[in-house]
């Protein structure tokens, strides 16, 4: 059927997306009075709200007390410790996350404030969403294909929740050259990986850190801090974490062999890539794919 262009007078679209999250170790609980969680840390966001009783919480030696409706969001590496006081029982609501949305990393990172009352902006924001999580929290839920898919929708509420909470906080959006220079970064390395994959880089070369750290004028040791800064990994952890992605991706293409994916990658031999993709997921290629294709 051909479209006939010349006649369409307006059109809008949606940016392309592609992202990838992760949640772990969401629950509610209930404890006595006197409860104690030894103090811990952990590579992943954390959102803990209190349903009801008393939660004294340090982060960082700063200690809070959360009534119920008040919530804390923690960033990776916080040292927190937690325990139930005030004479009677307590339950709570915790939710582990990571995400490699790029400028949702970065409003995390610029997030100086961990404690929400319950009535702000932020705690306002995201309880609706952490309501419909809190109810779907259950062995049935794991198993039964829409509640999942019910879980995963409560779940992109929750982060758009929180982004515009701490866009709004952070003013117009604008951020430090810091910043913007690990935006500049984030953005190139993600351009070379796309050219490798589409064959439109010459001979499949990637560029490499050093290079990108050369075009944007600083040292590799410098894009590495300022990257860190902004996003909570290195940009060698970046390219990898894209890599990843987008070999998941086309092992979900049936069309494609093996070898295929893995030229594509710009991996010299199949062996390679092989080896690399066990070593981030824990299996083979081949067993990754045969879960989706018997």
């Amino acid at each position: 059927m051909e479209i006939r262009t010349e006649r369409m007078r307006r059109e809008m679209m949606l940016p392309d997306m592609e992202s990838t999250f992760r949640v772990f170790g969401a629950h509610w609980r209930t404890v006595d009075d006197g409860w104690v969680y030894p103090t811990h840390k952990h590579p992943l966001f954390e959102v803990n709200l209190v349903l009801s009783g008393t939660q004294q919480m340090t982060v960082n030696r700063t200690v809070y007390v959360q009534k119920p409706g008040d919530l804390l969001l923690l960033g990776p590496d916080d040292v927190h410790e937690s325990s139930a006081i005030g004479g009677e029982e307590m339950t709570y609501y915790c939710l582990h996350f990571d995400v490699d949305e790029r400028a949702f990393r970065e409003l995390l990172y610029r997030n100086q404030t961990c404690y929400h009352a319950a009535g702000s902006e932020l705690a306002a924001s995201i309880r609706p969403a952490l309501d419909k999580l809190i109810a779907l929290t259950s062995e049935e839920a794991v198993v039964r294909v829409e509640s999942r898919m019910a879980a995963l929708s409560a779940l992109f509420e929750l982060f758009a929740g929180i982004s515009g909470a701490l866009s709004k906080r952070n003013g117009d959006g604008t951020s430090s050259r810091m910043s913007q220079t690990a935006s500049q970064v984030a953005v190139l390395l993600e351009r070379t990986i796309d050219e490798t994959v589409d064959g439109s880089r010459e001979g499949h070369e990637m560029e490499t850190i050093e290079s990108i750290a050369a075009k944007v004028g600083y040292s590799t040791s410098s894009i590495n801090r300022m990257f860190t800064a902004a996003f909570g990994i290195s940009p060698r952890q970046y390219m990898s974490n894209l890599m990843l992605k987008k070999s998941k991706l086309l092992l979900m293409d049936p069309e494609l062999t093996i070898e295929d994916i893995s030229s594509r990658l710009g991996y010299k031999n199949i062996a390679h890539f092989s080896r690399q993709f066990k070593r981030w997921t824990g299996e083979s290629p081949s067993c990754f794919r045969g879960r989706f294709h018997n």
